[in-house]
């Protein structure tokens, strides 16, 4: 059937759709996750829905957000959110988040990996900065977008790891997410969800916005 919530007058439109699809998204991969207090956690991907990911890992009580993306602009409103450390992939040394994740977790990887990209490869790059014991959210693949080679005994098995897929959300995402927008809309819980969005465009722009949505230069 058909559910309908309204918005608080602490929850302006701006601020609901700077959450829109993401945050209810990130809300499930949180629920996935069970990240607990102390909890060192990667965040692969600084899109709205990876975005949204590292902001609620840091309200869950997260002891460290590391966060991983190719463009820098992204990781930049990702520091202005409070996460700990931003990496850059850099696309000579692709290898290179990798190790300065085991660097910054004393060489054990994260207790949680978030993967938000949507890029196959991403994957197996995510269970290598995953200690053991650990767990491996996917919340980015929505569609098919290929295959990878990843090595069961090696990247799984040996280092007992828990692979939890993220697929949709329901009506009680949407419902937590505006009580959430509600509880953060006040001053001294003050969260800027709204400057999620980089660019606000007109229905005429709106080939400009999926274009520059593609080449990175915009967040939302």
């Amino acid at each position: 059937g058909v559910k309908v919530l309204t918005l608080p007058e602490e929850v302006s439109p701006k601020q609901f759709i700077a959450g829109g699809c993401a945050l209810p998204t990130a809300l499930h991969a949180i629920d996935r996750a069970q990240i607990q207090i102390g909890d060192v956690v990667v965040v692969q991907g600084c899109g709205p829905v990876g975005l949204s990911a590292a902001i609620l890992a840091l309200l869950s009580g997260a002891g460290k957000v590391i966060v991983i993306d190719k463009f820098e602009s992204r990781l930049v409103v990702a520091k202005s959110f409070g996460v700990d450390e931003t990496l850059a992939i850099k696309a000579d040394d692709p290898r290179q988040h990798i190790e300065r994740v085991l660097e910054l977790t004393n060489g054990h990887g994260a207790d949680v990996t978030i993967e938000a990209t949507g890029i196959p490869i991403a994957v197996k790059e995510g269970l290598n900065m995953t200690r053991n014991g650990g767990r491996y959210v996917i919340v980015g693949h929505y569609t098919n977008t290929g295959e990878i080679l990843i090595n069961p005994h090696l990247e799984i098995n040996l280092k007992h790891i828990d692979i939890r897929g993220t697929w949709g959300i329901d009506f009680s995402h949407f419902y937590r997410m505006i009580e959430l927008l509600k509880r953060h809309s006040d001053s001294s819980k003050n969260i800027a969800w709204s400057s999620i969005i980089s660019r606000s465009y007109t229905l005429k722009e709106i080939n400009q916005a999926l274009a520059d949505v593609e080449q990175g230069s915009v967040l939302k």
